[in-house]
């Protein structure tokens, strides 16, 4: 016999409906759209012969209730409530096959591609006479092996014609074979058809053996993938049956900083799956790996002091430029934009949205100065003469013009050299060395300059120690309004 034991599906399958109270006369009818069939109950015994018995809800049968009725295609009707006797037979319930049987009160699908134009319940008996019984053998094996069958699962004898509902009950082996492999029974098979649990048929003459059908354990695992700002757990693992359907994890099974989860991609098949999407389970190990889509974010910067904040959007991993308060302090200097990091960043320069903890937003801070900006003056007669570029070193060299007063430049040890605005003191100037300015004045605690990048950061106004006015001085050459550092503003 050509056993099949797994991927094989019955022709129907019965769904249990559970009824209660009393249950109106005519069927239930969940209609779909589709082809109108004719619903009929035959009752196989002469009328006369049948006795109406109690149904389960304690009301007398009746056959009244079982009228024809029109439904479609594809859906879904419930057969009457109802039981009955016979002096020679046994009622059991319905078939509309021959084969698969209903009792009444549980539910048919009639197949979306009926073609017939009627469908015929025809009444299950049994014969009270009959003596010769069929015998029902469970048989326990697996890739060829026999397995030992538990004890409460017992081999029986049944009446040929009457409804049969075997032992649906789930056996569990452990640590079978080489591979230690976990099965658990799902359904039953006769090498042809598959019975579900629930499934009804109708017992022949011919003794019937039954086989559990095998289904193994597997491991399913998610996992967010190899990326940056995870928040929590990267991996969850649980055991699944093979051919078992469930949903998959939801988006936020994993958290992460600027990006939301919108898929899984299935190791198994190479498809990618929505969060909760149902979907069946292969019989292997399988690792369902998170999609994740960058944040669109409006990126506010505060600015305080009474003027207007400033939004602009961005999405996670991408650079936006820090924009202009457009807006004046009476003896305040603007100095730039601090992030929760305590970074500071000048008007201008950009920014890069590295994303914030789920369900929170990014901010940064207006950071205002005592003091005002000085006006900028005619540039000095003499100007700083800038080493070749070899050298990366400014010579300064400072004439005073007629009528003004000059402060004088520090003294700088002879085998010093000194690259005026090299803040950061990585040989060249440019905005990141503002930025080093800044953020020194702002919190010399944690970003202090070297001893000589305080010498390289006084560039405006030399000798009068590091001021905003220096770092705007540096955003001035990297702006190109300024040919060459020294600034001279007084």
């Amino acid at each position: 016999m050509n056993k099949i034991f797994k991927k094989t599906t019955a022709l129907f399958s019965a769904a249990v409906m559970s009824v209660c109270g009393t249950m109106g006369s005519f069927p239930t009818v969940f209609a779909e759209e589709g082809k109108e069939v004719e619903v009929i109950f035959d009752f196989v015994l002469d009328k006369d012969k049948i006795e109406p018995d109690y149904r389960k809800d304690g009301e007398l049968s009746s056959i009244d209730d079982y009228g024809s009725f029109t439904a479609t295609a594809g859906s879904v009707v419930a057969i009457p409530l109802g039981e009955f006797t016979s002096k020679t037979h046994g009622f059991e319930g319905w078939t509309a096959d021959g084969f698969y049987g209903y009792e009444g009160g549980e539910t048919y699908r009639i197949p979306a591609d009926y073609a017939e134009d009627t469908i015929v319940f025809k009444a299950i008996w049994y014969d009270y006479a009959e003596e010769n019984l069929t015998d029902v053998k469970y048989v326990l094996e697996y890739e060829g092996q026999e397995l030992e069958r538990p004890e409460w699962l017992k081999d029986t004898k049944a009446i040929p014609g009457m409804l049969f509902e075997p032992n649906y009950t789930t056996i569990k082996i452990e640590d079978f074979g080489e591979n230690k492999t976990d099965l658990t029974s799902s359904g039953l098979t006769d090498g042809e058809r598959v019975y579900k649990f629930g499934t009804k048929f109708i017992i022949g003459t011919e003794p019937l053996t039954l086989y559990p059908i095998w289904l193994k354990q597997v491991m399913v695992t998610f996992t967010t993938g190899d990326v940056d700002r995870i928040n929590g757990n990267t991996s969850v693992t649980f055991p699944k049956m093979e051919e078992g359907r469930d949903e998959l994890a939801a988006a936020d099974r994993f958290s992460r900083n600027g990006f939301n989860l919108v898929g899984w991609i299935s190791s198994y098949d190479g498809q990618q799956y929505k969060p909760g999407a149902t979907v069946t389970f292969p019989g292997e190990d399988v690792t369902f790996t998170a999609v994740w889509e960058p944040k669109n974010y409006n990126v506010v910067f505060k600015t305080g002091n009474g003027g207007e904040n400033k939004k602009v959007p961005g999405l996670t991993d991408t650079t936006i430029i820090c924009p202009d308060p457009e807006y004046t302090v009476e003896g305040m200097t603007f100095a730039g934009w601090k992030d929760s990091e305590g970074e500071i960043y000048p008007v201008g320069s950009e920014y890069l949205i590295k994303g914030a903890i789920p369900g929170s937003g990014i901010v940064l801070t207006g950071v205002w100065i005592e003091g005002n900006e000085p006006p900028a003056t005619t540039e000095p007669a003499t100007t700083a003469t800038t080493a070749p570029a070899d050298t990366a070193t400014t010579t300064v060299s400072t004439t005073e013009p007629a009528g003004t007063t000059t402060t004088p430049a520090p003294t700088i040890p002879p085998e010093t050299d000194v690259l005026l605005g090299d803040a950061n003191r990585d040989g060249v100037v440019t905005i990141a060395d503002a930025t080093a300015v800044l953020q020194a004045i702002g919190n010399s605690d944690k970003y202090a300059l070297s001893e000589q990048g305080q010498i390289n950061a006084d560039c405006c106004n030399v000798g009068d120690g590091i001021t905003v006015a220096d770092a705007i001085a540096i955003q001035k050459l990297d702006a190109k309004l300024i040919e060459a550092l020294p600034e001279i503003t007084e």
